[in-house]
């Protein structure tokens, strides 16, 4: 375990993963100018479309390159990858949840509420793409996302289309369902290292 806690630099990512909190609890509501080649001329996107992107990335990186010792170990280590991330999504869920519910008075629950699926988007797909190119390209993938989401995402009076989830608002099931079967794709991507290999 402790050779494991080593390995993985959890105060690293509570760094990042705080310093995401602040960032989207304090400007969730801003936004940056972005021309748009989707069909908007332009487009307000909203800071929070980037901001999950650090814990994400910060979570692959923390998982560093697996060792060769990994593959005999006897402790699970794909398990406790795997009980990271969800720790890292409870702990999100946890933070906002108040203002979500709106027991804070003048935090936007949307805003709380986009974070929270963001970050299962991003991290999902970080996940997969981990067992699919590996621990340094994975972090490409959801970083792309975000960049196609900012620049194609937004039709005509600036709504998001549909296969935009991340920008789309808080109220839309397709992101809600779209964010949740990746996040539970790339989970179970991580915990099957851990799975008897077939001969």
């Amino acid at each position: 375990m402790t050779w494991w806690l080593r390995t993985r630099r959890p105060a690293l990512l509570a760094i990042v993963t705080a310093g995401f909190w602040a960032v989207a609890l304090a400007v969730g509501n801003s936004s940056l100018p972005l021309p748009q080649l989707g069909g908007a001329t332009s487009a307000d996107v909203p800071l929070i479309l980037f901001a999950p992107l650090a814990p994400a990335i910060a979570l692959n990186t923390c998982y560093g390159t697996p060792a060769s010792v990994e593959t005999t170990a006897v402790r699970r280590v794909a398990a406790l990858d795997t009980l990271l991330a969800v720790t890292v999504l409870a702990a999100t869920l946890l933070i906002t949840a108040p203002v979500a519910a709106g027991w804070i008075n003048g935090a936007d629950a949307s805003i709380a509420e986009m974070t929270v699926r963001n970050l299962a988007c991003y991290t999902g797909l970080a996940l997969i793409g981990r067992t699919a190119l590996g621990n340094h390209a994975s972090t490409i993938v959801p970083t792309l996302l975000a960049l196609i989401v900012s620049i194609f995402g937004y039709g005509p009076e600036q709504t998001a289309h549909w296969w935009a989830w991340p920008a789309a608002t808080a109220s839309d099931v397709l992101s809600w369902a779209g964010s949740t079967v990746l996040l539970i794709i790339g989970l179970y991507c991580t915990a099957r290292r851990d799975f008897p290999r077939r001969a």
